[in-house]
């Protein structure tokens, strides 16, 4: 009998959970890594199961150029001597207690998001994702939440902050527009959450505002879900001073990096990064 996809990932990820039973000595992301296959990448980190989707194509880099700001831009050639830097559109799944928790929705299909095809080569349909965790409201974070105006996730209760929510509910542009038309095809299915709130299944969120102004890092464990904290890893982990032109309030961004980058390598936390390159897992930052 030929072996679907889905099949193909639990048969994989249980042979490698029995090597690790076993006393392999391997590394901790060794073990941690399950399987990955066709922008997909399955982990196992304590109690909870980590789907990693990439929601882009083949491999994106993002050009020097973007990070030129008021750096020197001689500087960002010499640190990133390719011309370009490795990265992703990714978004991520974790399975805990029953429920699943889905952060970010990625560009959208209607845009070339990759995310609901992914999900379907797992056995994951729209109707399965039960709470829907948004980091911030760029177009390739929420494009993924509607199409054709209605809403995608069509049991999800959706987070979002409400730093986020109030800044964006200002502004004027399309891209405004877009988002305020996402949020409200939710209805009363939209939590706007404040930092001092509890959120389901101990989801932990933290301001961590300069990329937009209510850009959200989330935990979960030794999970930590840094957003767009970095658009360029391999570059920016070399400097922090170094910001992407999306930033929309680079001193802002700058701290932000800093205290977060700090904060996963004093806990020794997993970073998943919806910018960072492969399978946007780090396990050491």
């Amino acid at each position: 009998m030929k072996k679907s996809k889905t099949t193909k990932i639990i048969t994989a990820s249980a042979a490698v959970l029995m090597a690790v039973s076993c006393g392999n000595t391997k590394t901790n992301a060794q073990q941690e890594a399950e399987h990955t296959t066709d922008g997909v990448t399955v982990m196992k980190i304590d109690t909870l199961t980590l789907t990693t989707i990439r929601d882009d194509e083949g491999d994106k880099r993002m050009p020097n150029s973007l990070f030129y700001g008021k750096t020197d831009s001689a500087k960002v050639e010499r640190l990133s001597p390719d011309g370009s830097v490795s990265s992703s559109i990714s978004c991520y799944l974790v399975e805990t207690q029953g429920k699943k928790v889905l952060f970010d929705t990625g560009n959208g299909t209607e845009r070339g998001g990759m995310l609901l095809k992914r999900l379907d080569d797992i056995g994951v349909s729209p109707e399965d994702i039960d709470l829907l965790v948004i980091t911030h409201f760029h177009g390739d974070h929420i494009g993924g939440m509607t199409e054709g105006g209605k809403p995608v996730f069509t049991r999800a209760e959706v987070y979002v902050p409400e730093q986020e929510y109030a800044a964006w509910l200002k502004m004027s542009n399309q891209n405004a527009k877009m988002a305020m038309d996402a949020m409200a095809a939710y209805g009363d299915r939209l939590h706007r959450f404040s930092y001092s709130d509890t959120l389901p299944l101990g989801i932990k969120p933290m301001a961590a505002p300069g990329h937009t102004p209510g850009h959200t890092v989330y935990q979960m464990g030794r999970l930590l879900v840094v957003g767009d904290l970095m658009h360029g890893f391999d570059l920016q982990i070399q400097d922090f001073g170094i910001c992407p032109s999306f930033d929309m309030n680079p001193e802002q961004a700058i701290e932000s990096r800093k205290k977060y980058v700090d904060y996963a390598r004093e806990n020794k936390l997993i970073t998943a990064g919806m910018h960072f390159p492969g399978n946007g897992i780090k396990d050491k930052l």
